[in-house]
């Protein structure tokens, strides 16, 4: 019979090492170490193997890591109805979003919840996909609202987790109202050139993109808040790309917007275990995001 506990030490799939692993769950070197001895002598096959100066999972490591991590997940589930059940105000369900998600999406759906559902109480961190798929995977957040491009295979780590697709939107340019390509239904990323850019850190696709067409973005200012970003393309500092679902919370006078021809379409989608779905107050808030998402008018 395997010992639960014990499966707390396959951790080293995601930190590569013991100690890593160690510094992560709070534990010494040494046990995590015994730990993994004796869960493999429990199953009676070896789970890790040195690699370089790692450690990876073999077959029958990677096949027990997957049903730790729906074990781990139901335990959660558990642990967070339970709490809804016998604490005051119905219960608290702690999401974790993207940028533009957090203007648009969450607002609407906390309105939502107080007009509606004032027994379930939400907690919000603003963290992109990668950061928030970790935290939903480690149970530090019970829901993520994560976004990803059309076309990309499924993220590394979602394989065993519930995702629920809520809707799509376009990549589009941001420039003032009498700017040449104002006019344009589309606008395609090779005629920009020469322009200057107001962009955000996370731009490794538009760098790409733009390396593909031989030539390198002159970047003016790099900001992560919308505000900001679009008060500094009114300044006329540089364009910019921007999300319809950012720009259909508010676009500042003296701005217009035009897709950006043949960019992949954005999905954004909630990313939870399983088991999260069936506590009551985590399955209100998945049913808001939804009616939220299919009543959003975009821009354009």
């Amino acid at each position: 019979m395997l010992d639960i506990h014990q499966l707390k030490v396959l951790e080293v799939a995601r930190t590569g090492s013991y100690t890593a692993a160690a510094a992560s769950l709070g534990f010494t070197q040494p046990a995590v170490s015994y730990q993994m001895r004796q869960l493999q002598q429990a199953v009676g096959v070896p789970l890790v193997v040195k690699a370089g100066r790692g450690l990876r999972l073999t077959e029958t490591g990677r096949s027990l890591t997957r049903h730790a991590d729906v074990i781990f997940s139901a335990l959660r589930a558990a642990d967070q109805e339970v709490s809804s059940l016998v604490a005051r105000g119905g219960g608290l369900v702690r999401m974790v979003a993207f940028q533009s998600s957090c203007v648009t999406l969450v607002p609407r759906l906390i309105t939502r919840l107080r007009a509606h559902h004032p027994d379930v109480r939400v907690t919000v961190t603003q963290a992109e996909p990668v950061a928030a798929r970790r935290l939903v995977r480690d149970g530090e957040a019970d829901i993520g609202l994560l976004c990803n491009w059309e076309g990309e295979d499924l993220p590394e780590g979602e394989a065993t987790m519930r995702r629920v697709e809520l809707m799509t939107d376009r990549r589009c340019v941001l420039m003032p109202e009498d700017d040449p390509l104002a006019g344009h239904d589309a606008v395609d990323l090779a005629s920009l050139a020469t322009r200057h850019w107001v962009m955000e850190s996370f731009r490794d696709r538009f760098m790409a993109a733009c390396t593909n067409l031989g030539f390198e973005p002159r970047i003016a200012a790099t900001v992560d808040d919308v505000s900001a970003l679009q008060a500094l393309v009114t300044s006329r500092l540089g364009i910019s790309l921007v999300s319809e679902m950012a720009l259909s919370s508010y676009v500042t006078p003296g701005l217009v917007y035009r897709p950006l021809r043949q960019w992949p379409l954005r999905h954004t989608y909630v990313l939870l275990w399983p088991d999260m779905a069936t506590v009551p107050a985590v399955a209100t808030v998945l049913q808001g995001l939804r009616r939220i998402a299919s009543s959003t008018a975009l821009p354009g």
